[in-house]
């Protein structure tokens, strides 16, 4: 069996393994250490040709394509809900709070 072939084989079955957990939500504080020690990995080899490691060229490319997507999600305007008119307490109890604010001296 050919090297990428073994290799091609491995990362099918450990897509397949994370593709199975039903949410990665409840382990995000963990996801989130692992990202980090990955795009630290793959900072270090970024400019490394002469090992030429696949794994890390794909690692960063898709760590490059992650942060994209994050830019993208946070650079959209956050669409504000439909303006409710304010309601006045019953009784007009703000004009008496504010009437009161006002009358009350200084401190």
């Amino acid at each position: 069996m050919h090297v990428a072939d073994d290799e091609t084989r491995v990362r099918s079955e450990v897509l397949d393994a994370y593709e199975a957990i039903p949410s990665l939500d409840k382990h995000g504080e963990m996801i989130r250490l692992v990202l980090a020690e990955a795009t630290m990995l793959a900072e270090r080899y970024r400019s490394v040709r002469r090992h030429d490691i696949p794994h890390i060229r794909e690692m960063i490319g898709l760590l490059d394509v992650l942060w994209q997507e994050i830019e993208m999600v946070a650079a959209r305007p956050i669409e504000a809900p439909a303006a409710q008119p304010l309601e006045q307490p019953p009784g007009g109890a703000f004009r008496h709070w504010r009437d009161a604010q006002r009358a009350a001296p200084p401190a």
